[in-house]
């Protein structure tokens, strides 16, 4: 239940982000316009595909490619933004975040994918849930900061 609050809290963030960033664009030099997305479409992807990777039951792996697809979507919208070439770039930092968090996610629900010794189940979901709201802080301290930055 408290990762299904966290995604939904990520996903507001940056709706709100997106929003903000949209109507404020004019008024940014391309130079800011460009820092803000790539940091903007590395870390919500990254952040929003772990909480899938780890809300996403076993038998549901199949359905790895919903967030990388969804980080490059992400991508897309604020690289649409900008100027063309940072649309490439904000692309491929938004499917390479959808790709890391896919990754972090699978790691954390089975260490033993990297050789990393499992001490018990229950330190397992304490990693889990630590990372899980420190991520959502991080995600939040990025939108603080666009918010400051944008104003």
């Amino acid at each position: 239940m408290l990762i299904i609050m966290l995604f939904s809290w990520n996903l507001i963030g940056l709706g709100l982000v997106y929003r903000i960033f949209k109507k404020k664009n004019l008024s940014f030099d391309d130079r800011f316009s460009m820092t803000m997305c790539m940091a903007i479409t590395m870390i919500s992807p990254l952040i929003i595909a772990l909480h899938i990777e780890l809300l996403l039951p076993g038998s549901l792996k199949a359905l790895f490619l919903i967030p990388i697809l969804l980080g490059l979507l992400i991508g897309w919208k604020f690289g649409s933004l900008i100027k063309a070439p940072a649309l490439l770039t904000s692309i491929y930092n938004g499917t390479m975040g959808g790709i890391m968090g896919t990754m972090l996610g699978a790691v954390l629900q089975n260490p033993a994918l990297c050789n990393i010794p499992i001490e018990s189940e229950a330190m397992m979901t304490a990693n889990m849930y630590s990372l899980a709201i420190f991520t959502t802080f991080l995600h939040t301290l990025v939108f603080i900061l666009s918010q400051i930055n944008g104003q």
